[in-house]
Parts: C-alpha cells; sequence; structure tokens
C-alpha cells in the first residue's frame, strides 16, 4: 500500500509540473497570453487634423501634425499607441465622415510602418438616434428609462460599424473613465466648468455600473460581429479624487454584477465576464512607490477572486504633471521610471501602458485646469521654437529604448 500511495503522490507530482501547476493550482502559464513586448506606450490625441468634410477641427496643441506626432511615438520608441477617434467621426453607423475615414486609415498605416505596431483603438460613442434625446454628447440613459434597450442597441451597432471600418485594430478601448460622471452622465447633469472634478446630478453608484456594464456587453458583442479578430478593452476606469479605491470597488460592482445573472440588460444573460471584456483597464494616476505596487495589486486581485487570473490589463492612460516645474519634474521622472520597472518585473499581469500625453498643451487648462498642461514630454511649439524635447522625452526614450531624433521639429 505505501509503494502504491508512493507511486500515486509521484503520478501527481509529475502531472503538476508538466502542467506548470503549484500548490494552490494556479501557474505563471496563466499570464502567457500577456505579451510585454508591448507595454511601452504613448498617447495623444490626432484627431485634432483630422478633416471633416473638408474642415480641419481646431488644434489645441500649437504645432500639431500628425507626421511629427507619428515621429517622435516612434522616436521615443513605443511600441503601443492609445489611438483616438473622436466622436464627431461617426454619426449613425451610415452616416460617418470620409475624410474622417481617409484621415485615420492614413494615420494607422503611418504609425504601423514607423513600427508603432499596436494600435489600441479608443473610442467614447453615446448614439443620439434613439427615442432617448441627449443633452450633452456624453449623456446616457438611465436603466429605468424607457428608450434604454433600444439605445443599447444602437451602442451595439455603431461600434459594429467601427470596428468594421478599421480592421486594421483589434483592440479597442469602449470610452474613457465611464465610472466618472464627467464622462458618462445622465440628462440633467451639472459639470464643474473648467474642471474634471465629479458635478451634480450625476448617476448613483448602482446606476452608474448597471450601465457600464450593460454599455461594455453591447460594445463588445459589436465590435466582435463587426471584426471577429477584435477585442475589447473596458473604458479605463479614473481614481476619483485620487483615490485607487474608487476603482476597486467600482470592479467589484460590475463583477457582482455579472455574476448575479442578471446581466446584462435584456433577454440574454451572461456570467462570463469574456462577454463583457477581454482586456482589464484602469488609470493609476498616483506617485509610483511601494503603496502604488500594492494599491495596483489589489485592484488585480478583484479580477483573480473572479476567475480572471491571467486576463491581460491594459493601462491607456498613465503620467505626472509638472507644472511647468524644472525639479518637479526630475522627481517625475524617478516615478516614471519606478512605475515601469514595477510593471516590467512586478505586474505580470500587464500588457501595455500609455503614457499620458506627447505633447504639452496650454489649452487644456480650459477644460481640466492648469494642471492638465505640462503632461506632456515633447513641449508644444512656441514664439519662434518649434515642437522641442523636454527632460522627460530624453528620459523616456532611454527607458523605451528609442533612438530616434527629438530635435527634428524643433
Amino acid at each position: 500500500m505505501r509503494k502504491l500511495i508512493c507511486l500515486l503522490t509521484v503520478l501527481v507530482l509529475a502531472v503538476c509540473s508538466f502542467s506548470g501547476c503549484k500548490g494552490g493550482g494556479k501557474s505563471e502559464d496563466l499570464y502567457k497570453n500577456v505579451d510585454k513586448t508591448l507595454l511601452f506606450g504613448l498617447d495623444e490625441p490626432i484627431s485634432e487634423g483630422m478633416p471633416i468634410n473638408g474642415n480641419y477641427e481646431v488644434s489645441q496643441v500649437s504645432g500639431f501634425s500628425l507626421e511629427a506626432t507619428v515621429h517622435f511615438v516612434s522616436a521615443l520608441g513605443a511600441k503601443s499607441f492609445r489611438f483616438r477617434i473622436p466622436k464627431s467621426f461617426m454619426v449613425t453607423p451610415y452616416q460617418y465622415s470620409e475624410d474622417g475615414y481617409n484621415y485615420f486609415k492614413n494615420a494607422a498605416k503611418m504609425f504601423k510602418q514607423a513600427g508603432v505596431t499596436n494600435l489600441i483603438g479608443n473610442a467614447c460613442i453615446f448614439p443620439q438616434y434613439t427615442g432617448f434625446h441627449p443633452d450633452s454628447d456624453s449623456s446616457a440613459p438611465r436603466p429605468d428609462d424607457p428608450n434604454y434597450g433600444e439605445w443599447l442597441n444602437a451602442v451595439c451597432e455603431m461600434w459594429e460599424k467601427l470596428a468594421k471600418l478599421f480592421p486594421e485594430i483589434t483592440k479597442w478601448e469602449v470610452g474613457n473613465e465611464y465610472n466618472s460622471n464627467t464622462f458618462f452622465h445622465p440628462n440633467g447633469y451639472r459639470s464643474v466648468a473648467g474642471s474634471l472634478n465629479e458635478g451634480s446630478n450625476g448617476f448613483t453608484n448602482e446606476e452608474k455600473y448597471t450601465v457600464v456594464t450593460d454599455y461594455m456587453y453591447y460594445a463588445s458583442k459589436g465590435i466582435k460581429k463587426g471584426n471577429p479578430n477584435a477585442k475589447c478593452v473596458m473604458p479605463g476606469l479614473a481614481p476619483l479624487n485620487g483615490s485607487f479605491l474608487a476603482v476597486q470597488f467600482f470592479l467589484e460592482d460590475i463583477y457582482t454584477y455579472i455574476k448575479s445573472g442578471n446581466a446584462p440588460y435584456g433577454e440574454n444573460k451572461s456570467t462570463n465576464p469574456d462577454d463583457y471584456f477581454d482586456y482589464i483597464g484602469w488609470h493609476p494616476y498616483g506617485d509610483a512607490d511601494e503603496n502604488w505596487l500594492e494599491a495596483n495589486n489589489r485592484m488585480y486581485q478583484v479580477a483573480i477572486d473572479n476567475g480572471d487570473e491571467g486576463k491581460p490589463v491594459i493601462f491607456t492612460e498613465f503620467g505626472y504633471t509638472d507644472g511647468g516645474n524644472s525639479d518637479k519634474e526630475d522627481v517625475q521622472i524617478e516615478y516614471i521610471k519606478q512605475a515601469f520597472n514595477y510593471m516590467k518585473n512586478d505586474m505580470k499581469y500587464i500588457e501595455t501602458c500609455c503614457e499620458f500625453r506627447l505633447y504639452t498643451c496650454s489649452f487644456a487648462a480650459t477644460w481640466g485646469g492648469v494642471g492638465e498642461v505640462y503632461f506632456g514630454c515633447i513641449a508644444e511649439a512656441s514664439g519662434t521654437k518649434g515642437l522641442s524635447p523636454r527632460k522627460k522625452a530624453y528620459a523616456i526614450q532611454e527607458l523605451f529604448g528609442g533612438t530616434g531624433d527629438l530635435t527634428k521639429y524643433e
């Protein structure tokens, strides 16, 4: 009997060794689909040069050009880029800008030819052709609105069309910071002028996670109908009031709603998170120290606790604003280095992080306050000086392994 027990023990250990299992039945193999070669990314809106019916949108960044943007992203060494498509591009699935379409097709081609191969599409789609009549371009109906189902079906239709128009983009982030009423709110919401702070008359927390979860389901469904090879990225969640707990609790609420069997809205229910998102996402703004690392790990623990261990995470925004203070820029450069060191070596679930943002932007103060101006690593044109690298740019280039000329447009 003892020999039989020993033999069985050896066999079990051999099977575990072959399959990579450990004491808890978990394995590094769960993270085999996290592609760390795509870690280094950048984020910058490129629609400022996009023509709409022959007219170009006003550029917020002084000296902006698509050619320069592609050059800088490649020169800095990024392999990933958050490819934003604005709300103005598409009105309905049957009405979109042909000029804009040609502009973005050309932009995608330019990035890929420059070696920036991982384009993470981003769009904030809020249908305006249903029985729900929005009073802003970021309005969504409450769950008890009689037109809620029609609106969700429109979300599906529009995402299907967008994915079909751009098959070269195989990852789509379906919104931006939708856990914030600033970017995702009901009719009657009152924002805070010149600020990204939460306003009044927004969604309650239960309404918010319900609508956002339903939205992800219908967006993901549409994306995969439009392009079976494409994946859905959760809208990057924001640490509201500087608190990562806001992200952690919102993730918990999303999973709880999915697992309840009541999601999504409509006849067809699903308790499988894969039907809602293929990539998890949040924006981990904060000083990169051990507390930062632990906070991010706690957020991912929510995914592990809900059976999603190994599902990749994409940070479509992460960065620091220094207010134009050179000393503060030096401190933040060290935070950037530490953050990417953590993401590369200690956060095995992170696939991509897009540094926010490429350019400084004086105009950004009008919608996000002075703090929004100095996130960029390339200074916008001013006076007789063109687009020029800040110290942050050289640090990021070294970190990303880039070798291109950062003074080309100076």
